[in-house]
């Protein structure tokens, strides 16, 4: 629970850091509707979100059975295998299109994690690869990569 709390206190600085550094940004004669300042703020809303949850986590969950008990760790290459799984997005979303490799990409982190193919599964995978793909490709006007095939 300790661990959970600073991290989201490090998280909660790093956001509010990187909030104050885009509104730094100079404003410029070619920025669209966004801005340079609209999606590192985003970003960085985004990031202090995680922190809160992270930090709601620790004081709602109960504490370790044992006082004296180590907190569970995720393991080296099991961190490594979710890493290549990120990397193998970026070809991914070259060949594919950005929809499909991300998600793609969401389906094979509920599978890594031990999740059976389920329609949960597969709406989670549609809903947040629609998700993403509305609010960077349509709100924010991000444009995404177009893949080879779509």
């Amino acid at each position: 629970m300790r661990k959970d709390l600073v991290s989201s206190a490090i998280l909660l600085c790093i956001a509010a850091f990187y909030y104050l550094a885009a509104t730094g940004i100079s404003a410029s004669t070619l920025e669209d509707e966004v801005g340079p300042r609209g999606f590192p703020a985003v970003l960085a809303g985004l990031l202090a979100m995680v922190a809160l949850a992270i930090g709601m986590r620790a004081l709602v969950t109960s504490p370790a059975a044992g006082a004296g008990e180590k907190e569970a760790e995720a393991p080296w290459p099991r961190a490594l295998g979710m890493l290549a799984i990120g990397a193998l997005y970026i070809p991914a979303s070259t060949v594919l299109g950005y929809w499909l490799a991300l998600l793609l990409l969401l389906v094979a982190v509920m599978l890594y994690e031990g999740m059976k193919p389920s329609w949960r599964m597969a709406a989670v995978a549609l809903g947040g690869a629609s998700f993403f793909w509305l609010l960077f490709d349509v709100v924010l006007g991000v444009r995404q990569p177009e893949g080879l095939l779509f």
